[in-house]
């Protein structure tokens, strides 16, 4: 009877410690959800504040600019928002900007910016769109 007892409270203290995990993640799965939303819906005006940004300093741009839902991978979890430039009618295929973080030797790290045309969980759908580049990065850590 004991023992059923001991038994009885492992496996709860195990259901508790997963269902702390599941909800964690859970959490962050729904504010990344929630981030590329907003982006997806304010993108516009979130590239008419950055443009007006520049304007005002006298840096505005001078080719096509498109603000995408940008997820980043390495030191964390991130998704944001990025402002990809190029030719109107390659900007117009960009849906998202996948930024790949690696750590070099010694202090260094580095970012890798790539422009692509969809958001799938299946990386071998995903193609990059080339002669575009990134401008601008928000980034929030889930």
């Amino acid at each position: 009877m004991m023992r059923k007892g001991i038994t009885v409270i492992i496996v709860l203290a195990l259901i508790g410690l997963a269902f702390n995990s599941i909800h964690a993640q859970l959490g962050r799965v729904i504010k990344g959800a929630a981030i590329v939303f907003i982006v997806k819906q304010f993108g516009k005006q979130i590239n008419d504040g950055i443009n007006a940004v520049l304007l005002n300093r006298k840096w505005e741009h001078r080719k096509a600019t498109k603000v995408v839902p940008i997820f980043s991978i390495g030191s964390g979890a991130y998704v944001g928002a990025a402002q990809v430039i190029g030719d109107e009618e390659r900007v117009k295929e960009v849906e998202a900007v996948a930024q790949i973080e690696v750590n070099l030797p010694g202090e260094a790290r580095a970012k890798v910016l790539i422009p692509v045309d969809r958001v799938s969980l299946n990386i071998t759908e995903i193609k990059r769109v080339y002669d575009v580049g990134v401008s601008a990065v928000i980034d929030i850590k889930l």
